[in-house]
C-alpha cells in the first residue's frame, strides 16, 4: 500500500562521519505535500537549526538541508523509507567534500526521542557504510 506511506511528521536522527563511530543527533519536522518535501532540522550540535527541501516517492527520499546558522554549506540528503514506515536509512554528502550515512525513526506522540537501542538493521547498515568509507590507514610509523 504505497498511498498509505508518508514521511509527513516529526524524527529523530544520527549521522554519523566516515571513519567515526559517534553518532552526531538530529530531529527533523517533515510536511509533505503530494511529493515535495519541506521542513525543519535541529542538530544536536553547534550548526543548529536548518531549513530542508525536497522529494519524497515512497520508498525513496531526497533533501537538501541548508542550516540558518549562515554556514556556507548546503547537506544534501538520499534515502529509503522501510516498509512499516517508521524508519528513513541513506546516505548525506556535502558536494565536492565529504560524506557518511544516516538513520532516523519516526517520533510518536508520548515517545521519548532518545535511542534506548540500536537495531540489528541500522548498526548492519551503518557499520557497512562506516567500512566502505573509512580512510585507508598510513603504514607510516
Amino acid at each position: 500500500m504505497v498511498s498509505s506511506h508518508s514521511i509527513q511528521g516529526s524524527w529523530r536522527g544520527r549521522y554519523f562521519y566516515p571513519g567515526s563511530s559517534e553518532a552526531n543527533g538530529f530531529e527533523a519536522v517533515f510536511i509533505d505535500g503530494d511529493g515535495i518535501v519541506e521542513g525543519n532540522i535541529l542538530d544536536d550540535g553547534r550548526l543548529g537549526e536548518a531549513s530542508v527541501q525536497g522529494k519524497f516517492f515512497y520508498p525513496h527520499l531526497k533533501f537538501i538541508k541548508i542550516y540558518q546558522s549562515g554556514s556556507m554549506h548546503s547537506v544534501h540528503y538520499q534515502g529509503t523509507m522501510s516498509e512499516d514506515g517508521k524508519t528513513l536509512m541513506g546516505r548525506w554528502s556535502i558536494p565536492g567534500s565529504i560524506s557518511g550515512t544516516w538513520t532516523a525513526r519516526r517520533y510518536e506522540d508520548g515517545e521519548d526521542l532518545k535511542f534506548e537501542r540500536e537495531d540489528e538493521r541500522e548498526l548492519e547498515f551503518v557499520g557497512e557504510k562506516r567500512h566502505e568509507i573509512a580512510p585507508a590507514r598510513s603504514s607510516e610509523g
